[in-house]
């Protein structure tokens, strides 16, 4: 036998990637699975971006350590202007994905990491794997399990002499919350009290569905906040795998440990990707328009799915960006319980083996073993043509889902079907 490091063994592969790969094979032996486990932009790349990839194409140098220096300028520029942040190009670095970045941070990083309740699968993974320790922040549906600025404070108040690093992400994956400017400047200000480390993970930026883009807590915080960010959800470029962290200069501290890091991992992304990735952050009026229009998309099929489902008795979150919702069973547990149903792993592996209905638990998202919770993602779609029935028709209503959207309308209906049988 041989030896493998532990807390590498401990770990389960991602929770996402797996159902996504379990729904493909399903669909390659001719089932019909009404996917909403996964959350990957359903729209396709902007032809702009692709045709920036392609002109590139033939470059097959190493770039620079940190990044192409234009594609650099263009995120900073991109962050100040539509995200209302500001980061010089020097202090942005270029990965393989955000979630890549968010690794290497937390590889750097000592002391406690603090996760609040209702976040991405993959944070927690990642700490373990290094053998850090981690605090879960309780979070409420009343507030959508957004972080609460007081329940950071109690955690913070006793726990002072520790490095405390949080990760932070808005939009939100599982919830599809957005946190407001009053909610972030609280949690700032606890931030700063305390000398917390943010990660704010903010991938689904610019989906958001009441305004351009998501506030930052970096508005409120510079000085301790590391931004993450990519083209796999804003663009629709999964696929690329490029991302970026801007660490603010009172952080510098990390620059050359994180440079190091990269030189001895994966030396730099591939350059044809940042050739394209400069066209995307650069963020031209087609581009920005594509992103909108596709944002509204997402808005209006989110809306019909939480009308549907609060309808027949199901707790939801209300989206408000990203792909996701958290939807709670807790009104049909009794029901649920006589078909030896309690709790969401029972409940998902149901589903998806009886009503070919995919899934995650809300316990791969920091929720108790015992709850009814499940993440539901909105975007089992086929966003080319949605994309061209919206430009021509431009109102998300049932008629649009039906015929548009059949995976999201047919599986809802099998979703509520089975429900109903229930009472």
């Amino acid at each position: 036998m041989i030896q493998i490091n532990k807390n590498i063994t401990a770990l389960k592969e991602s929770a996402t990637l797996k159902i996504n790969q379990e729904v493909k094979q399903l669909r390659n032996i001719g089932k019909e699975v009404f996917h909403f486990g996964f959350g990957q932009s359903p729209f396709p790349i902007h032809q702009s971006i692709v045709k920036a990839l392609t002109d590139n194409a033939t470059c097959n140098h190493y770039l620079p350590t940190n990044g192409l220096p234009a594609l650099k300028n263009s995120i900073s520029l991109f962050l100040s202007k539509h995200q209302n942040i500001t980061y010089d190009a020097d202090s942005i670095f270029i990965g393989p994905g955000s979630k890549e970045f968010l690794y290497q941070i937390i590889l750097l990083l000592e002391g406690v990491f603090l996760i609040p309740q209702a976040s991405w699968v993959s944070y927690l993974p990642q700490i373990l794997s290094k053998g850090a320790k981690h605090q879960i922040i309780p979070t409420a549906f009343k507030n959508n399990y957004k972080l609460e600025a007081q329940s950071l404070k109690k955690y913070c108040e006793i726990h002072k002499q520790v490095q405390k690093t949080l990760i932070l992400n808005s939009p939100n994956n599982p919830t599809g919350a957005v946190y407001n400017d009053d909610e972030l400047k609280a949690i700032a200000n606890v931030c700063k009290a305390y000398q917390v480390i943010v990660l704010s993970d903010e991938i689904y930026s610019q989906i958001n569905f009441t305004n351009n883009c998501a506030p930052s807590i970096a508005k409120y915080y510079p000085e301790n906040t590391l931004v993450f960010g990519g083209l796999s959800k804003v663009f629709s470029a999964g696929g690329y795998r490029l991302g970026f962290v801007a660490i603010p200069k009172s952080l510098d501290e990390l620059y050359n440990p994180l440079q190091a890091l990269i030189s001895e991992t994966f030396s730099s992304v591939s350059a044809p990707i940042q050739y394209a990735a400069v066209k995307a952050f650069n963020f031209d009026k087609d581009v920005k328009n594509y992103v909108t229009d596709s944002t509204v998309i997402l808005k209006g099929i989110a809306k019909y799915i939480y009308d549907e489902l609060t309808e027949n008795n199901i707790i939801c979150t209300k989206p408000q960006g990203a792909f996701y919702m958290l939807i709670d069973f807790e009104n049909y547990r009794k029901a649920l319980s006589n078909l030896k149903i309690n709790n969401a792993s029972d409940l998902t592996t149901y589903l998806l083996a009886n009503h070919n209905i995919a899934l995650l638990p809300g316990s791969d998202f920091y929720f108790n073993e015992e709850t009814l919770t499940c993440r539901l993602a909105t975007v089992d779609f086929d966003g080319e043509k949605v994309y061209c029935a919206f430009k021509m028709s431009p109102i998300i209503d049932a008629e649009f889902i039906k015929q548009h959207t059949p995976n999201i309308y047919k599986g809802l209906i099998v979703l509520n079907t089975f429900l109903n049988h229930l009472k």
